[in-house]
């Protein structure tokens, strides 16, 4: 193999694949990084065999060929490199590759391509077309409550269903759930899988790339696997096998208690008040009463904060307590200006909607303080 191409190239498409590379197998392989001449490109590829990632960047091929070589040193050498220069890539033998840039030079000690998974190609079978903008909101909007308890696997990832043109993608860890639904091209295809959460920050983190949000992402599940082709980037994925909880179940279907308040000022008072709540599983206090909302949070008697917002509130006084960490999340990820907080009774779940887009919500389990 003989390739050139430039740093700012070969250094998007190791940034691209890098996070897929395993860290901790038995099997060396999956250390590298393939590396493989298309043509007039390269591609490059990684894997843990949970998921894969592959990508197409621009090169100019002199030679074809392939070689897996160690991913860290191969990248972090890449990063010294001198910006302006051009990169030559040769590989002599089946397991040598040797990286040039002026009078800069690495050789590494590789593995054949036959020693690295083959990554399948996108399925177009039933494939699907999704607006990236609309894709990583959705993203943005559930995967905060995806669960990292691995004892509850079904629950490390987020549900996507697929039915009449609607699109819906659901997250919980037990104790908060996150919804959003949004429209779609294709009326006719239903569908549903749990994608696993690594594999969605993969699809958030390409998508966040500058250059590869133009097009449409084309998404597509068979009966266990997911991929998502983004421009010239693939991501395959298994997905986590079992049944999904009944979100609905979990959804409040009436609320005796609204409150209307403006998002940011909201978000600055659970900060405020949660300075005092002590760790993650700290509560803090939400009241409701005439004219305003109250809230306090204390720990253990050595702090203790409160502040309160003006609502247009005249019912019965109300109090029910959350994690505020679990708030803050919610509204981190809210883009609408205010937001309606809904609760029934102290021990029944609360929901948080935008206002103006009744097709996003989040439930919260509440806390006996």
């Amino acid at each position: 193999m003989q390739i050139v191409c430039s740093k700012a190239e070969l250094l998007k498409g190791i940034q691209i694949v890098q996070s897929a590379v395993s860290t901790k197998s038995t099997l060396p392989v999956l250390s590298n990084i393939l590396i493989e001449t298309q043509s007039n490109q390269l591609k490059l590829a990684s894997t843990d065999l949970e998921v894969g990632v592959r990508c197409v960047i621009k090169a100019e091929v002199v030679k074809e060929g392939a070689l897996t070589v160690p991913a860290k040193t191969f990248s972090d050498f890449v990063r010294t490199l001198p910006d302006n220069q051009e990169i030559k890539i040769t590989t002599e033998d089946a397991a040598r590759m040797e990286i040039r840039s002026g009078k800069a030079r690495c050789m590494l000690l590789g593995l054949p391509k036959e020693d690295f998974p083959v990554l399948p190609e996108f399925p177009e079978d039933n494939a699907i077309s999704l607006e990236p903008k609309a894709l990583q909101e959705m993203i943005k909007k559930t995967a905060f409550a995806v669960s990292t308890d691995e004892t509850r696997y079904i629950l490390n990832g987020i549900y996507f269903l697929l039915s009449e043109g609607i699109a819906r993608m659901i997250a919980t860890d037990g104790r908060r759930l996150a919804y959003i639904a949004r429209p779609v091209d294709d009326k006719k295809l239903s569908l549903s899988a749990i994608i696993p959460s690594k594999a969605i920050r993969e699809v958030e983190r390409v998508l966040s790339a500058e250059g590869l949000a133009a097009g449409p992402v084309r998404l597509s599940i068979t009966e266990n696997q997911v991929a998502f082709k983004l421009g010239e980037t693939l991501i395959i994925s298994r997905l986590i096998e079992g049944h999904f909880p009944n979100y609905e179940q979990v959804i409040p279907k009436t609320s005796d208690i609204k409150v209307q308040l403006v998002t940011r000022d909201f978000l600055t008072l659970t900060q405020r008040v949660a300075l005092a709540s002590g760790d993650r599983g700290g509560a803090v206090r939400f009241a409701v009463e005439k004219g305003r909302l109250k809230a306090t949070g204390s720990a253990q008697g050595r702090v203790e904060v409160e502040d309160e917002l003006p609502v247009d509130y005249s019912g019965n006084p109300m109090e029910i307590a959350f994690n505020p960490h679990f708030v803050l999340d919610i509204l981190k990820n809210i883009d609408s200006a205010q937001v309606v907080l809904e609760f029934t009774a102290p021990l029944n779940p609360g929901v948080l909607r935008p206002v103006g887009d009744e097709h996003m919500l989040s439930v919260i389990m509440p806390m006996r303080a």
